[in-house]
This record gives C-alpha cells, structure tokens and sequence, in this order.
C-alpha cells in the first residue's frame, strides 16, 4: 500500500490559474487525493495558498483566522465592475492632483477595524447564491457592510499613476475594494492591479514550491512537506502519557500536567511524536480530545 501523505505545502500560486485548478495539480503530484487549501486566491493573484494533505485539512479551523499579508497594486484613474484590472470601466477621473503625501494620508484612515463592502465579484453568498454568479448574470444585490481589521498598511512606491502596497489583514478582507475605497478617499478612482500574498499565518513567500518545483522533487517529500504541527506552532505543547493518550483516543478526558485553559497540542511522552490537538476545559480543567491524529495509517509525515 501507497503510503498516504499527512501534512503541509507552502505552496506558491502563480497567476492566471484557478485556486482549485492549482490544488489539483498538487493531488496529482503528491499522490494524495484528500487535500484542501486555506484561503482562496483569485485567477489573476498570485502567491502563499497553504495546502493540506490528508489528515491535515482537519487542522485548518485552528488557524484560518489569522492575519495574511498582500501586496497589491492599486491603479488610478478608474473604477471596474470587478474592481481590478480584468473588468469593465464603470467610472473614470482625473488624478493629476494625487500625491505621495496624499495617499499616505488617506491610508491613515484605512487602519485598524473599518466597515468594508463586500464586492459583487466574490463568493460571499446571499440567500444561497454566489454573489460573482449574480453578478456574472448581470444582477447586484445590496451587501452590507462587515467589519475588517487591517492590520498593517504601509505605501511601498508611488509612481503617480499607480501605488504599491502592502497590507496585513484579517480574514475576510478584500483588498481590490480596499483598492477602490482608498481611490475615493484621495478624490480620485481607482481599481487593483497585481496582488500578491506574500505570508498567510506562518507560510511565507521565501520558503514556498511552485508546482514546478514540487514536480521536479516529487521523490523527496521531505523537502517540501511540512510536519502536521507547523501551522499551530503558537499553541503551548502538552506531553501526554500512554495511559492518557488511550483515554483520549477513546473520547475520555484526563488530569493534563499544565491545567491553564485553552487549546494545546499534544505529544506522545516517549518519542515525542505529534498526536494531535487537545483542550483545557475551563471549569473541570481537564484535558478534552479534539482533534487526535488517527492510528493504523500508513502515513508519510512532513519533515521535521
């Protein structure tokens, strides 16, 4: 039997693909059928699409609400109905008076928790339809606005037709109407050019594989497969013994060494080996399963 593979890839999108078309030519690189990604990149971006192979989509929800940092090009002088360079001119105006100061003003008031828009070219759903299909069929919808915290958000360079930024932001945040917004605030339009997210939690640009590159090393896994543990590194770590990890794998709960509330992972006490998630609870303050990593797989983790 195939050794099924359990981990992670930092895995690079280049643009002009599909997220879901790019996940598949992982599945057909690694061998593994089961595998997801976190956090949908457009066609046209480029960048860090965190995959998940096997056992490890299940650790998705432990991290998926962390920050990602994007740059993107924002391009003045219009407005498109996708609010990037691949759609239709909706208005136009003058930018003459745009200036470096100016910007750098105006993203002053885009810091922090600010009320955002969802675009009509995204898949946020409204009473159960895609909003880019009901876009797409030449509808709109009204959305309303949601909160988003942007983090970090510095200029880069400013050529006077266009401003390259960098931005850190929660989940949820759509950088070509952050694009557009900040068009308006300096009296002008604007839409996204390129995008690029360069980390999403702990995967960053520096340390990613192309498709290419995973393909050229498809043999050697260890050298682009990340250990089951990687994204959560944040969590305390929490050695259980044999007995208790028996107990947890059967559902039970036990006396943990480190009673303070909250998520941990877990670790078999001899070899040290990733046995999966589990929880303090608050008021029992007793150590709950949550996430446990399967026994009898014939697996091939990633490397350490």
């Amino acid at each position: 039997m195939c050794p099924l593979m359990d981990g992670f890839i930092n895995f690079y999108k280049v643009p002009g693909i599909p997220s879901n078309k790019a996940l598949d030519t992982i599945k057909r690189a690694s061998g593994e059928k089961k595998a997801g990604f976190l956090g949908t990149l457009d066609p046209i971006a480029a960048g860090i699409l965190p995959v998940g192979l096997g056992w490890a989509t299940r650790l998705f929800p432990y991290f998926e609400t962390l920050p990602k940092t994007y740059r993107a090009t924002l391009v003045l002088g219009s407005e498109t109905d996708t609010q990037d360079g691949t759609g239709t001119a909706t208005r136009e105006a003058s930018f003459a008076h745009v200036t470096k100061e100016g910007i750098e003003a105006a993203l002053e008031k885009f810091r922090g928790e600010i009320d955002q828009v969802p675009p009509m070219y995204s898949a946020k759903k409204v009473e159960g339809k895609r909003l880019y299909e009901i876009a797409r069929s030449g509808g709109e919808v009204e959305r309303k606005p949601k909160k988003v915290t942007i983090h970090k958000l510095e200029l880069n360079e400013f050529t006077g037709t266009e401003a390259v930024l960098t931005a850190t932001v929660s989940r949820g945040t759509y950088i070509r109407t952050l694009c557009e917004d900040i068009g308006r605030a300096v009296n002008s339009a604007a839409h996204m050019g390129a995008l690029t997210r360069t980390e999403a939690s702990n995967f960053k640009q520096e340390d990613s594989w192309t498709i290419e590159r995973i393909e050229e090393r498809r043999d050697h896994p260890e050298e682009w497969l990340l250990p089951l543990d990687y994204p959560i590194a944040f969590m305390p770590r929490l050695s259980v013994g044999g007995r208790d990890e028996r107990l947890l794998a059967n559902g039970q709960q036990v006396m943990p060494s480190a009673p303070a509330e909250g998520l941990y992972r877990l670790y078999r006490e001899e070899g040290g080996a990733f046995i999966g998630v589990g929880r303090v609870d608050k008021f029992t303050k007793r150590l709950m399963p949550e996430r446990l990593v399967p026994g009898g797989r014939p697996q091939r983790y990633g490397r350490l």
